[in-house]
């Protein structure tokens, strides 16, 4: 989300602002608005992005994923995005997150600590490790989840996901982002993807001089294979 903040926190002197940068390859899903505002926006979604297809297939994945809305808003989700492409001849997709919800159980200073035993513990088949960022110390958990529908083959399908979740500095909320997709071939170029959008997370006080620091260049490989891959 590109030079624009999001306000975490309800104290209007304190609030913290939220800055990253999706990668272009991903478009915004609209989680905040009225009921005709979020259906409007989803169904020129559906046509910029389904252009060639007729349009109850767009009418379908409008509605899909106007049903994905209210759970997303009941669990503090801030940003969604999607990407639908086409990599190598074989369609492709990944959706990417950003939710905020109160921390809960720890104080700041603890946090990362309390979070990768919680989660170790809570999810033992993850990888669950701790990680500096530019702007401070997380929690990242590597993980795979089934999905909802099997495959046509029988086969019971996975979602692969990265979250990284960063206590706030307001000492009161947990900020979450997560890459998933359920296509494994891409999940190393998603990944890196990822990791652009994590390590140029910016986080500032409105009333106060806090700050993680400039942005990182973009890595010009990774744009350039992005590029190739997205278009």
């Amino acid at each position: 989300m590109p030079g624009t903040p999001i306000a975490a926190g309800s104290d209007e002197t304190s609030q913290l602002q939220i800055r990253f940068v999706v990668p272009p390859a991903f478009h915004d899903l609209p989680v905040f608005g009225t009921e005709d505002q979020v259906a409007a926006e989803l169904w020129e979604l559906a046509c910029e992005v389904l252009a060639a297809d007729p349009a109850e297939v767009r009418l379908g994945w409008a509605a899909l994923l106007a049903e994905l809305i209210p759970p997303m808003g009941a669990a503090g989700v801030i940003y969604a995005g999607v990407c639908l492409a086409e990599v190598d001849g074989r369609p492709s997709s990944a959706a990417i997150t950003a939710s905020v919800c109160p921390l809960v159980g720890t104080d700041l200073p603890g946090a990362v600590d309390f979070l990768l035993a919680r989660l170790a513990r809570a999810r033992p088949g993850a990888e669950v490790t701790a990680i500096d960022l530019p702007a401070g110390r997380a929690v990242a958990v590597i993980d795979a989840l089934p999905a909802n529908a099997p495959l046509d083959d029988g086969r019971e399908p996975t979602v692969s996901l990265i979250q990284v979740h960063l206590p706030l500095p307001n000492e009161t909320e947990l900020l979450t982002l997560e890459l998933s997709t359920p296509c494994p071939e891409e999940w190393e170029l998603y990944s890196e993807l990822f990791a652009g959008v994590v390590r140029n997370l910016y986080l500032e006080f409105a009333d106060l001089p806090y700050a993680t620091g400039p942005v990182e260049p973009p890595d010009e490989e990774l744009a350039a294979r992005v590029r190739a891959a997205f278009g």
